[in-house]
């Protein structure tokens, strides 16, 4: 349990000190306050702007989730066999402790600038057709994504030691799923239609079989790629 801290502590302080998560965390803050000013001076429902707004941070974010959670591991790679015989790191703590700090830290630099962007943009929109309810559920689509994606990337990172080819073969499959989820849900190719059903559940409206589907789609990744991961680094010669 100590090693997992001690590790945890260590990769949450390496992520703080990127500049690639400095420069996109200025971004999101940037972003958060031109929507709010939008959804004040604009007549646009504030579900279709905050619904824009998640879908552009999906589109740009997941580069920025992909370069960390693949880079975590792959990078590491040309010393981890020397520390983990020299200092005694176990596979087992040294992957749980980078699933946990790089999904934390995704899900820290979403939640903390979107969360009350999101409650703002309710309360001081023109036109806010979006209840508290649909809001947390929204979000929590997002963040499950999220977390979903940096465990394909912790998991990616074990499997491959070349991290610009772990980055290219995920980001092709992870981007190529994000095309074929809008084009199964969209309504149009029109600025409304492309969001799909994500308007109504920001409004509150969503089915609960969506959002048991949906949840039960993202758990079980979430289930079975630290096992994979896990057994990779087990097994491979470090």
């Amino acid at each position: 349990m100590n090693a997992f801290l001690s590790l945890l502590e260590y990769d949450l302080t390496v992520l703080a000190r990127s500049w690639i998560v400095r420069f996109w965390f200025f971004l999101t803050i940037v972003g958060g306050v031109a929507a709010v000013i939008v959804a004040k001076n604009y007549e646009d429902t504030s579900s279709f702007l905050l619904g824009w707004a998640l879908v552009m941070y999906m589109a740009f974010g997941s580069l920025v989730v992909l370069v960390n959670s693949v880079s975590a591991i792959s990078l590491e790679y040309r010393f981890l066999g020397e520390s983990i015989i020299s200092r005694g790191i176990a596979p087992t703590p040294y992957v749980l402790a980078k699933l946990v700090s790089r999904s934390f830290g995704t899900i820290f630099m979403f939640l903390v600038i979107v969360l009350p962007t999101a409650f703002i943009m309710k309360s001081m929109a023109l036109n806010n057709d979006m209840t508290v309810q649909g809001i947390w559920v929204g979000l929590a689509y997002w963040t499950l994504m999220l977390t979903v994606l940096s465990f394909l990337g912790i998991t990616v990172s074990v499997l491959f030691t070349n991290t610009l080819l772990g980055l290219v073969v995920l980001g092709v499959f992870w981007y190529i799923g994000l095309g074929l989820l809008d084009v199964a849900y969209a309504n149009g190719f029109t600025p409304e239609g492309v969001l799909g059903n994500l308007p109504l559940v920001l409004q509150g409206k969503s089915l609960t079989i969506e959002i048991t589907t949906l949840v039960i789609l993202g758990i079980v990744p979430l289930v079975i790629l630290p096992f994979i991961a896990l057994k990779s680094l087990n097994s491979r010669d470090l």
